[in-house]
C-alpha cells in the first residue's frame, strides 16, 4: 500500500469518525432537549442553537467522503483512457465548485463572523468554518482518490 493510500484511508476514516461523532452529539442533544422540556418541564435554551450548528458541521464533514449519487452515462461507453479523462475532468470541475464553496465561507466568515449565538455566546465563525473546513477535507479527498484508486472519486 503506497503512502498517499495510507493517507487517503486515514482520512476517509477520521472523517467517517468524525461525522459518527457530530451524529451521535446531535441526536444526544435532541433527545435531552425532549426529556428537559417535557418531563423535566425547562428548556436547554441553548441546545436549539448547538443542534444546528453541529447538524451543519456533521453535513459538511460527512461529504467530504463524497457517497453520493453520479450519473454514468458516459462511462460504460468510454475505454479505460477516456474514463481516466473523465474522471479527472470530473474531479477539475468538484475542486473548482469547492474552492467557490471555500471562498464564499470564508468571505461569510469576514462579514458576519464577528456575530455571535445568542443563546451560545460564541462566534458565528464556527458556522461559517465548516464550509472552510469540509470543502477542505472534501477536496482532499477527491485529490487523494485520484490517485489510489482506478474508480472515480465519487463512487468510492
Amino acid at each position: 500500500m503506497t503512502q498517499i493510500a495510507r493517507l487517503d484511508r486515514l482520512l476517509r476514516r477520521a472523517v467517517n469518525g468524525a461525522a459518527a461523532l457530530l451524529l451521535l452529539a446531535v441526536v444526544l442533544l435532541g433527545i435531552a432537549q425532549v426529556v428537559s422540556r417535557y418531563l423535566l418541564g425547562t428548556s436547554l435554551i441553548w441546545s436549539e442553537e448547538l443542534i444546528r450548528l453541529l447538524y451543519v458541521w456533521m453535513i459538511l464533514v460527512a461529504a467530504a467522503n463524497a457517497d453520493h449519487m453520479r450519473i454514468t452515462l458516459m462511462d460504460g461507453r468510454l475505454g479505460p483512457r477516456g474514463q481516466g479523462v473523465l474522471t479527472a475532468l470530473r474531479t477539475a470541475v468538484v475542486l473548482a465548485l469547492l474552492a467557490l464553496l471555500i471562498w464564499g465561507a470564508w468571505q461569510l466568515d469576514a462579514s458576519f463572523g464577528r456575530d455571535r449565538y445568542v443563546a451560545l455566546g460564541i462566534s458565528k465563525s464556527w458556522y461559517w468554518m465548516a464550509g472552510v473546513v469540509g470543502g477542505l477535507l472534501w477536496a482532499g479527498t477527491q485529490i487523494s482518490a485520484l490517485f489510489t484508486s482506478p474508480t472515480p472519486p465519487e463512487t468510492q
